[in-house]
């Protein structure tokens, strides 16, 4: 049975650009779109370095990360989090904002 490491994501809050004296324009992240790069990406690392792991993305509104299947110690866990953490943080780098926001 493959080690499941679920990540939680919560898309960033929408943008709000003024239009006018009274009105505001919102643009939505397309929160589905960018859990599918962040799975994309996450599996190419995950599988060079913990090949016996099975990376699932999904959109949230609490971020998580969380461990199914197996439960590692208390600090391999913290560690494994914060690796993680950190790899979101570098794939995210490569999104463009345009691609993932509303018109």
């Amino acid at each position: 049975m493959p080690r499941t490491v679920l990540i939680r994501f919560v898309p960033p809050t929408p943008i709000k650009t003024k239009t006018g004296k009274d009105s505001i324009h919102v643009r939505e992240w397309d929160g589905e779109k960018m859990a599918a790069f962040l799975q994309e990406g996450l599996e190419i690392w995950a599988g060079d370095k913990y090949p016996d792991f099975e990376m699932r993305v999904a959109v949230s509104r609490q971020a998580e990360i969380r461990f199914e299947n197996w439960k590692p110690d208390k600090t391999q866990a913290e560690e494994l989090r914060a690796e993680i953490g950190n790899e979101i943080a570098l794939v995210m780098e490569g999104i463009e904002p345009e691609d993932y926001l509303s018109e």
